[in-house]
């Protein structure tokens, strides 16, 4: 195999049916060659040894095993400064592990983008479900860099303030920007606002690229099967029900959008 061009990096909290799919679409729609390092941020026995036996069908997937010191978004970030400094090629990949590129070569598509102004592209939070985080710089769900780039601009991944949208990765946008360099963004479209996409009817962030191509979906909330997403109904005010109509509604979202996404990379094949 050549020596891979860039690495993919991701987390993974009790998210393996996740990883599964990230690593399954890597191999049939990553055009150049790569490796993918995955840290297991410590999630339960049963995650761990589901995810030893995923990882074990390929042969440039590493996992390394942490137990992280601060949960939720600090814990994020304290392993994506963890798995960065071990990257050594040219481009670098940050994927959360509930979102993944769709689109056969997208690799390329993105390095394409790059230049010597643009050295970042990737998936913002759609415009009107941000909160306080900017949405015309590429966040953590999925992004291309240069890895070099990235280094010299000495980034931490880790959070400062959650109240005023600085979030996981929010030194990103800062750092490149007043280097002197830009971000490339995707269409973001939140399927709360946008129906008629592949995943509509699923709580979840859809990606286009220039050519109005679905590039990438993001599902949300991976980490706890997206029960966040639908307590904002009537039956959170029923007792009894307003944990067993979530965890019900998400454990079928989760299901159609992983063989949604399965679908959709099998046709490319």
């Amino acid at each position: 195999m050549n020596d891979p061009v860039m690495t993919i990096l991701t987390v993974n909290y009790n998210t393996s049916e996740f990883v599964d799919l990230v690593l399954y679409a890597c191999l049939q729609l990553v055009k150049n060659s790569y490796q993918v390092i995955v840290c297991d941020n410590g999630s339960t026995s049963t995650e761990i040894d589901r995810l030893r036996d995923i990882v074990m069908r390929y042969d440039n997937v590493q996992v390394i095993f942490r137990r992280q010191t601060r949960v939720g978004s600090f814990g994020h970030g304290e392993a994506l400064d963890l798995l960065i400094p071990m990257v050594h090629t040219r481009y670098t990949v940050i994927l959360d592990s509930d979102c993944v590129f769709l689109l056969k070569h997208w690799d390329a598509l993105l390095i394409e983008q790059l230049n010597d102004d643009v050295k970042i592209v990737g998936t913002p939070i759609p415009i009107g479900r941000s909160g306080h985080k900017p949405t015309d710089f590429p966040l953590l769900y999925g992004a291309l860099f240069d890895t070099e780039i990235y280094k010299q601009l000495n980034i931490s991944c880790l959070p400062r303030d959650l109240n005023h949208g600085e979030d996981t990765c929010w030194e990103w946008r800062h750092k490149f920007l007043r280097a002197g360099f830009k971000g490339k963004i995707f269409e973001a479209r939140s399927t709360r606002d946008y129906s008629k996409g592949r995943f509509g009817g699923i709580v979840c962030t859809e990606y286009y690229n220039d050519t109005k191509q679905l590039i990438a979906v993001h599902f949300g909330r991976g980490s706890t099967g997206g029960i966040q997403k639908y307590q904002r109904s009537w039956y959170r005010y029923v007792p009894g029900l307003s944990l067993f109509i979530p965890r019900l509604i998400a454990r079928n979202a989760k299901r159609q959008w992983l063989s949604k996404c399965y679908d959709l990379i099998n046709e490319q094949v």
